[in-house]
């Protein structure tokens, strides 16, 4: 048996690209998939996509408050979380001197603080069960 089977997987940023593609083959190997993005619609499209257990648990990296509460309704589905990839985020295409600084704000709330936030949320579940990546 591989590391990567037989898990609780919860990945940020889902619904497309590389979190896309992530979820779909993580799905083949007898894994939990928990699927996170803003874009319910999407995540239900790759919910679809996936083989055996999905949970679709829409998640917005710039709204925090409700962090704590989506990683209790993950583990009150799956029991556990094994291993949580922080994919999701935003990206800028302008030159740093045509980015205003409130760009950057935003940028570091999503991409550093929502990530960092949501990792505290789930680390003392991770702490209990004495395991978790």
């Amino acid at each position: 048996m591989s590391f990567l089977e037989h898990k609780t997987i919860w990945i940020t940023g889902a619904s497309s690209g590389i979190g896309k593609a992530l979820a779909i083959e993580m799905s083949k190997k007898n894994n939990n998939i928990i699927l996170s993005s803003r874009n319910i619609n999407d995540l239900e499209s790759v919910a679809k996509l996936c083989k055996g257990n999905t949970l679709v648990l829409p998640i917005d990296l710039e709204n925090q408050d409700n962090f704590v509460n989506k990683v209790k309704e993950a583990v009150d589905v799956f029991g556990k979380i094994d291993i949580l990839v922080n994919n999701g985020g935003i990206s800028q295409r302008s030159t740093a001197s045509e980015t205003s600084i409130e760009v950057d704000r935003r940028l570091m709330e999503i991409n550093y603080f929502g990530t960092v936030v949501l990792t505290k949320s789930v680390l003392p579940y991770m702490q209990k069960q004495k395991s978790g990546h």
